[in-house]
């Protein structure tokens, strides 16, 4: 008997095993250790070769061959202007290149383009020179290559080398580069400890020039990290300051980030993740911010920003991995970011600005009657589960054979890591202390210091032109102490703060009124309780000295005011 074949049946069956009958597709290629992708900077003529490609990563970019490279751009492209943040003790200049298209030369201009504006930065600390180099060659690719696509909706101001001084003060290191410069300016300032207290040329200038006047909606810090047993290309970060509002933080944590997580994995072949270490078991238990020495304290660039209302990102390698491994992670990341901001440049935006609105009305409804509320320290606490990638072996250092040079990367680091599962995610910044946020302040003519350091920040300050009464509160200094807080000595005061009513002020007091979008930022540096403020600082040390604070108690000298009498 003949069986009838049913042609419709027959093609429906064939449809549905296809996916069986295919093979599979290959598994996504991955680089471990110190691999990368052959060829992965593209070919350049000579002249268009970073220092790091000319001797085959074993040297860096100094300072004049930084400007060297800027200066070629601009003579082989109309879309570059160039910024001049500011001139250091040395008397050396730290520049910055403003890429647009059309060529924008004006934060005006900036504004009427209706662009996304980010800004890029590498080298704060000079002996971290891969973020400079990656930069530099993703510049070129901007400009002359395969990523023009980018300045359809971005303005990207780049600063390869912000640490100039730094940069120029060489040593011998060990591996690649064989030269490097220090962590410190010519001051021997950290410049990434001077967010807050601003006493530097290369921050202010930094503020001044770009933060103030661009404002970038996404800020990107590029760093080093030591000798890390985890097995990610780069760990991120953004700011994790409670003061801060969340909206922007949590677009960054929630949305960017996993986004260009798989985006640098399909694209670059890289395994990136959160900036963080475990702790110093086997199996690990802990993924957290702080064992990578990440904080909820502002004093870093990345975590300052934050209180901006903008959002930012702070980026580390492994420091064990070789030069190119380490600029090839960097510029797969910030490659990422740039897509991303490109396709969600209005978005982000947005998110920042409706922040701006939720400062501001906070302070406009609820700060003249003490309601409202803020933190001045904070911890971290837990996103609950998370699988990572580990090495189980000690990532052990030890010297090349025949050499007094010691290895970069252990042999077991050149091979996948293992895949811990369950570990606690300990990067969810939490307030602990909190304090009264006032409708604002009122600082003693004689601490104008304090004034500038504020408006270097974008912080607007005014002079009373005539005497006032305020009430609000004083803070009463019974001990002025200090104490370890993020790896500094930090002054830290004991005492509490005192209902003070009908209090006159004189003409020439400075006045903060907190209704503006940077009230987070002012009440942070103010706040007498604030884990790294200006007291923090010491910005208010000679004040304490001068009042006898030593040896009584003394009012701390800016007062918080709820209300003015009209």
């Amino acid at each position: 008997m003949k069986r009838s074949f049913n042609l419709a049946a027959g093609v429906a069956l064939l449809a549905a095993l296809a996916p069986a009958l295919r093979p599979a597709p290959p598994a996504q290629k991955i680089y471990w250790g110190d691999s990368v992708p052959s060829g992965w900077n593209g070919k350049w003529p000579a002249k268009y070769l970073t220092v790091a490609e000319k001797t085959g990563y074993t040297r860096t970019a100094s300072s004049t061959e930084v400007l060297e490279f800027l200066d070629t751009l601009r003579w082989a492209s109309d879309k570059v202007a160039i910024i001049n943040m500011f001139t250091t003790s040395q008397r050396r200049t730290g520049a910055a290149a403003v890429l647009a298209d059309p060529r924008i030369a004006t934060p005006e201009e900036a504004a009427k383009s209706g662009k996304t504006v980010v800004y890029l930065q590498g080298n704060i600390h000079a002996y971290e020179p891969e973020a400079k180099e990656a930069l530099m060659m993703l510049m070129r690719d901007i400009l002359l290559g395969k990523r023009k696509t980018l300045l359809g909706g971005l303005i990207i101001i780049v600063c390869p080398n912000l640490n100039v001084d730094g940069t120029d003060t060489l040593s011998l290191s060990e591996g690649t580069p064989h030269l490097l410069g220090s962590a410190t300016n010519a001051q021997n300032v950290n410049l990434n400890r001077d967010a807050i207290r601003v006493d530097t040329a290369e921050i202010a200038g930094l503020y001044r020039t770009v933060f103030n006047r661009w404002d970038p909606t996404l800020v990107y810090d590029g760093h080093l990290m030591g000798r890390v047993q985890h097995g990610y290309a780069i760990g991120y970060a953004t700011c994790t300051v409670p003061a801060a509002h969340p909206g922007p933080r949590d677009y960054v944590f929630d949305k960017l980030f996993p986004a260009v997580r798989e985006a640098t994995r399909k694209t670059f072949g890289l395994e990136v993740f959160t900036h963080c270490e475990t702790d110093d078991k086997w199996p690990p238990t802990v993924w957290s911010h702080e064992e990578a020495m990440w904080t909820t304290e502002a004093k870093f660039i990345a975590n300052a920003y934050g209180l901006r209302n903008r959002m930012a990102i702070l980026a580390e390698t492994p420091g064990h991995e070789s030069f190119e491994r380490r600029i090839y992670a960097h510029y797969a990341l910030i490659a990422g970011v740039l897509d991303y901001a490109a396709a969600h440049g209005q978005e982000m935006r947005d998110v920042c600005r409706a922040a701006d609105r939720a400062v501001v009305a906070a302070v406009e409804a609820r700060a003249a009657t003490g309601e409202l509320r803020n933190f001045v320290a904070g911890t971290y606490g837990s996103y609950g589960q998370v699988d990572v990638l580990v090495y189980k072996e000690p990532n052990v250092s030890t010297l090349i054979p025949g050499t007094s040079v010691r290895a970069r990367i252990a042999p077991h680091m050149l091979g996948a890591p293992e895949l811990v599962r369950g570990l606690d995610f300990l990067c969810k910044p939490i307030g602990t202390v909190e304090a009264r946020v006032p409708r604002g302040y009122l600082i003693p003519a004689e601490l104008g210091v304090l004034a500038d350091k504020l408006r270097a920040q974008g912080v607007k300050v005014e002079v009373l032109a005539k005497p006032v009464k305020a009430s609000g509160e004083e803070y009463v200094v019974d001990k002025v102490g200090r104490g370890r807080s993020g790896g500094y000595s930090m002054i830290k005061l004991e005492g509490g703060f005192a209902p003070s009513q009908d209090k006159e002020f004189p003409a020439g007091t400075f006045r903060v009124d907190l209704a503006q979008p940077l009230a987070n930022l002012a009440f942070y540096c103010l706040e007498p309780q604030a884990a790294d403020g200006f007291v923090g600082w010491g910005v208010f040390e000679d004040w304490f000295k001068a009042a006898g604070a030593d040896r009584r108690s003394v009012v701390y000298p800016v007062y918080k005011y709820f209300k003015i009498a009209e």
